[in-house]
């Protein structure tokens, strides 16, 4: 399915709907909107403001739905104030989906919103974001998912369309390693470190990750930090912002992420196989029956083994296996292509064990 055919799709899913959506003025909630706006919904943005974004990221989601023309609301909230966030443990973002898309919902059914939207899509799947799990508990929509729209293919279509969007929406909880505490020290800290940078450097993309008092810098192109003067001045700037060292990670930020990569698949004596193993495990029983109730004409002979702990089916008439591991084994593919197209037919119906 090329890419025009999965943005139509995503217009007929939208067309002419009463629909909330959850804004961040990402790439993907950005291209959702203005698809909704083009296939005539009734389109009510919803941010919601943890205090814990980067500089500028509210003001932005705010202009990107006025010059969208769609209504905007905000809810205004604190992670800050919610002591399991504070903590900082590996379940972090699931409570912050279930804190967000909790108020967004009742937000959108309170302004007679009943379907409410995200801009996930199906290489959102494949990643660890237990968050995902709070999508299902409230019932939250994802056309893109739908469509089988992938990452690159969402930032391609926004880029040939000059449609801009934020690169900066992500949580800065994200950037202080896992069980150590967030607080707004630190928090306003890495605000001001990742500005400076992106203003030293001219960057869009700069992200700093901090554990035990280290600052490891992640940008998306290396070139503009590596000359003399501007390490120096960066140097200089973080060392008076207290950090005890500063790091620069020489693996740049990619935008694009790929579904299937290369090392993922494996030629057999007489097929291509692939074996993807997700960042996450697998709840055997809760998979086995969506897939069951799902009645997909590209899924069948599906053999759940609870005990074993993996389902065994045919996807697209290809044998087939899902491991409560993470593992997905999809047999007899003719290329990339294909695996990739059998793939997508069973990562929406995949539920993650936390």
């Amino acid at each position: 399915m090329n890419i025009n055919v999965k943005i139509n799709k995503v217009k007929e899913i939208l067309k002419n709907k009463k629909i909330a959506l959850a804004f961040s003025a990402g790439a993907d909630s950005t291209l959702l909107a203005y698809l909704a706006k083009e296939a005539g919904a009734d389109v009510l943005a919803i941010t919601y403001n943890n205090q814990i974004f980067p500089t500028g990221f509210l003001e932005f989601a705010k202009g990107r739905a006025d010059e969208i023309g769609i209504r905007h609301e905000v809810i205004e909230g604190n992670f800050l104030d919610v002591e399991e966030f504070v903590e900082n443990s590996p379940k972090r973002c699931l409570l912050c989906r279930n804190l967000m898309y909790g108020a967004i919902k009742q937000k959108a059914n309170e302004e007679g919103y009943e379907i409410i939207i995200d801009g996930n899509n199906i290489t959102d799947l494949t990643h660890d974001r237990p968050g995902i799990l709070m999508k299902y508990e409230y019932e939250i929509e994802s056309p893109f998912i739908d469509a089988e729209l992938e990452t690159y293919e969402i930032h391609q279509f926004l880029e040939e369309n000059n449609i801009p969007y934020s690169k900066s929406t992500t949580c800065l909880a994200t950037r202080v390693k896992t069980n150590e505490t967030v607080t707004i020290d630190k928090v306003n800290r890495i605000d001001y470190c990742e500005a400076f940078i992106k203003e030293k450097t001219n960057s869009e993309v700069v992200k700093l990750r901090e554990e035990d008092n280290v600052a490891t810098i992640e940008m998306e192109n290396l070139e503009k930090i590596l000359d003399n003067e501007t390490i120096d001045s960066i140097f200089n700037e973080l060392k008076s912002a207290q950090y005890d060292k500063v790091l620069l990670n020489l693996k740049p930020i990619e935008d694009i992420d790929n579904l299937i990569g290369d090392n993922e698949l494996e030629k057999g004596a007489n097929n291509l196989i692939l074996r993807k193993r997700l960042p996450f495990g697998i709840n055997i029983s809760e998979t086995a029956e969506i897939i069951k109730e799902n009645k997909n004409e590209h899924l069948s002979n599906i053999e759940p083994n609870e005990e074993i702990g993996y389902i065994k089916l045919n996807i697209d008439e290809k044998e087939s296996k899902i491991f409560r591991d993470g593992k997905i084994s999809i047999e007899n593919n003719k290329n990339k292509e294909d695996a990739k197209e059998s793939l997508v037919k069973i990562l929406p119906l995949i539920r993650r064990t936390v």
